[in-house]
């Protein structure tokens, strides 16, 4: 897969620390908990270790920073 489209699909810990300010093992602790909400919701998705969902990742900030239960784009 080329870098680019994995820089889409993905998130970075880098970008995870730059959005919340944090440390870097918080950062993962962060993606593996996305990744374990991830799984546990769509069984058959495929997660990488150390990285995040984009799509995933941004939903959840979206229902963190309006305090929503479910995001919706509009």
């Amino acid at each position: 897969m080329n870098n680019n489209l994995k820089e889409k699909i993905y998130v970075s810990v880098e970008t995870v620390m730059e959005d919340f300010d944090i440390s870097k093992p918080k950062a993962y602790a962060i993606i593996h908990q996305l990744n374990e909400e991830l799984k546990k919701q769509h069984p058959s998705a495929i997660v990488e270790a150390g990285k995040g969902n984009r799509y995933w990742y941004d939903e959840a900030c979206l229902r963190q920073s309006t305090g929503r239960k479910e995001a919706t784009y509009e």
